[in-house]
């Protein structure tokens, strides 16, 4: 699924992404704002908060589960906000399809060149027992190096 537009810069309360009219309950609607927050040590996790319709008071924020490398919001073909990032766990060729839709605009662009730069030097010199391994080695490599180079080329 490519993003629609791509949202970037909101990284707190006060530079959140704001929706002027969000559902809230049945009937009434409400603002609502979303942002990625990052944490040293944790990364980042995405965050939305709603405002009560009538008393106008901000409610208690939202939020999900750690990415501890890299991530960016985006509107989806239907207009909602989304978000996508990377982990430990990526799969390389995950990684290079995140690295040519948001390229430096994702939060964390500077840690995934980083890791992919890593992951690729790290496949390219692991020792293999079976010359199938060693070519399934050798060709993430190449996609991890892909990753590095796609972040350092689009202005990181």
């Amino acid at each position: 699924m490519l993003p629609q537009l791509k949202i970037h810069g909101c990284t707190s309360q006060a530079t959140a992404f704001m929706i002027e009219d969000y559902p809230y309950g049945r009937t009434l609607r409400c603002r609502r704002r979303v942002w990625l927050e990052y944490k040293p040590n944790h990364g980042f996790r995405f965050v939305s908060q709603t405002e009560h319709p009538i008393r106008k008071v901000w409610n208690k924020p939202h939020t999900s589960t750690y990415v501890n490398i890299a991530a960016c919001m985006y509107l989806d073909e239907q207009g909602h906000v989304a978000w996508t990032g990377i982990t430990p766990y990526t799969s390389a060729t995950e990684a290079l399809d995140f690295a040519r839709t948001f390229g430096p605009k994702c939060e964390g662009s500077f840690r995934l060149c980083v890791w992919a730069e890593r992951k690729a030097d790290y496949l390219a010199k692991l020792t293999a027992t079976s010359e199938t391994e060693r070519e399934r080695d050798l060709k993430e490599s190449e996609i991890w190096a892909e990753v590095s180079r796609l972040m350092v080329l689009t202005g990181n």
